[in-house]
């Protein structure tokens, strides 16, 4: 029967099986050792889960103790003190000064430019004579330009010769139906009363002046041709033509049923207000 008891590695076993052999080789030596080396291993496996389960139980408690037990901190509030909002002054009240009364401007009464039932025959008035030509409703006042305008209506008549509607005619007795603006006469008046200005130049020199334009009313209305019969300078010519070019297309004259060119001549007056 086999001994239960039976160790290989004790020392006879040992000497037994390493005899006749070198004992210095490192198996001799590791069997020779086993059991210490064994004992060892296993009281250092046992130390650290021992040292292990108390460290975490150790951890586990505090974090416990940590959360169930808080440190209570009186913090005093500091004392303020109510600090008053800086006194509003008052500024006293300047004395109000009376409103000095404005001098009144002088105003003209437009009705716009000047127009005549009759050919213009004579030669245009030099300036001198313009200036007590055409007397405009004035209310004193600081001296202001304006313009002059005439209640009358277009050039004409004269007596058209027949064609076939591509001649220049002039407005007269011999038209069926003489050229006019949309609106009438009175209309094209207000648009030239708004839209003329007086020239600075001839404001500068104080001077008025007359002009007398001329241009084509075309089978479709529109005014082309326009030209500066005669002028007297200062700026009076260049926006008597600025102003017509920005005209709408007029109703265009009829002849034999037809409608033909016709050409129209007005005088334009431009005056300064008369003290």
């Amino acid at each position: 029967m086999l001994n239960t008891k039976f160790d290989l590695y004790k020392t006879e076993w040992l000497d037994l099986v390493f005899d006749d052999r070198n004992k210095a080789y490192g198996a001799y030596d590791l069997r020779a050792h086993y059991a210490g080396t064994l004992n060892k291993a296993m009281a250092i496996a046992f130390t650290v889960v021992i040292t292990g389960v108390v460290a975490l139980s150790f951890a586990f408690k505090t974090e416990s103790l940590m959360s169930d037990t808080g440190t209570i901190v009186n913090i005093t509030p500091p004392v303020i003190q109510a600090i008053k909002p800086p006194e509003k002054q008052v500024e006293k009240a300047k004395p109000v000064q009376p409103v000095k009364a404005t001098p009144p401007t002088a105003t003209t009464k437009f009705t716009s430019f000047v127009v005549t039932t009759k050919p213009v025959t004579e030669e245009p008035p030099v300036i001198e004579e313009i200036k007590g030509d055409v007397g405009p409703v004035t209310t004193k006042g600081p001296e202001g330009p304006s313009l002059v305008v005439d209640e009358k209506g277009p050039v004409g008549p004269v007596a058209a010769p027949a064609g076939n509607g591509e001649e220049i005619v002039s407005s007269g007795i011999g038209l069926e139906v003489n050229p006019e603006p949309y609106g009438g006469m009175a209309a094209f008046g207000k648009f030239l009363g708004k839209a003329l200005r007086f020239p600075p130049q001839a404001q500068d020199a104080n001077v008025s002046g007359r002009v007398i334009m001329t241009f084509v009313v075309e089978k479709n209305g529109e005014l082309t041709d326009i030209t500066v019969v005669r002028g007297v300078g200062y700026g009076f010519d260049q926006e008597a033509t600025r102003v017509l070019k920005l005209a709408k297309a007029w109703k265009p004259g009829i002849q034999n049923g037809q409608p033909v060119r016709v050409r129209y001549t007005i005088p334009i007056n431009f005056q300064l207000p008369v003290e």
